[in-house]
């Protein structure tokens, strides 16, 4: 059975399907739950959501009945800002809904080190897109068809606009450790990822892999190996620290987890 149950948020333009890889090769040892926004992926019928302060409420009120087992927080590049804005919400809620165990960091500065020089979601679809392809974010062949450009347009434009009105919080978040995954290679991020440690008050830790800003289609397994060693990481140390019945912020249930490898957040 799945020991662990990790919450995760894709990369601007993307949908939960990003983490199918991820999912299949973790399988029994944890259960991945990939959200989608409103307007993206299975939900794309919705209107997208593009102010923070209606996203992160609204993705608390629709997943809080799934975070009453221990679980974790990952997003991946912009989905970084969506999993710790959750977390803070999740924070300021009612003590019944439990704090999460880590939250996992992947291919983003540390909100304090993110820079925009230009404001990409405010550029017509096109321009927009070249400038995502000049950074490494999206591939040739989407350019060669508008169709799909205008396809992808809403989702992108409004994932972008999250991104780039992020305002850091000015108090770090409470018991939550913070994990800094970055692609060696990925010039997006650079040394930036080691901002990360000023979101948190309780352990700051970083691993670098193999690849550039897409380490997770180019070596799923890797992120996952990883993701199981720092996930009990954290469980031995709650353990040493006389904190396991109620180191997720409520008491562990000894039913165990789904087996599950992957649930998608959203309706087809």
């Amino acid at each position: 059975m799945a020991a662990f149950r990790i919450f995760c948020f894709p990369y601007a333009g993307g949908s939960s399907w990003i983490f199918r890889q991820l999912a299949s090769h973790l399988r029994e040892r944890a259960e991945i739950i990939a959200v989608d926004l409103p307007g993206r992926g299975r939900r794309r019928a919705e209107p997208c959501v593009d102010e923070w302060s209606e996203l992160t409420p609204r993705l608390a009120d629709e997943l809080a009945e799934k975070m009453r087992e221990p679980y974790a927080l990952l997003g991946y590049s912009a989905g970084a800002l969506v999993a710790l804005d959750l977390a803070r919400e999740l924070a300021r809620r009612d003590a019944k809904v439990a704090r999460p165990c880590a939250l996992f960091a992947c291919a983003l500065r540390g909100p304090r080190a993110i820079e925009h020089p230009q404001l990409l979601h405010r550029l017509e679809n096109r321009p927009m897109f070249e400038a995502l392809r000049d950074l490494g974010g999206i591939p040739d062949e989407l350019l060669a068809a508008p169709e799909l450009i205008e396809l992808s347009a809403p989702a992108m434009r409004a994932d972008l606009r999250l991104f780039e009105t992020y305002e850091p919080a000015a108090a770090p978040l409470a018991d939550v450790p913070v994990f800094a995954y970055h692609g060696r290679d990925d010039r997006s991020v650079g040394d930036g990822f080691s901002a990360w440690q000023h979101e948190t008050n309780a352990g700051f830790q970083t691993r670098a892999f193999d690849g550039g800003h897409m380490f997770l289609h180019d070596d799923a397994s890797a992120l996952g190996d990883a993701l199981i060693a720092d996930l009990t990481a954290v469980v031995v140390r709650n353990r040493a620290n006389h904190r396991q019945p109620t180191m997720f912020g409520h008491e562990t249930s000894s039913a165990p987890a789904r087996a599950t490898p992957m649930t998608e957040i959203g309706e087809a």
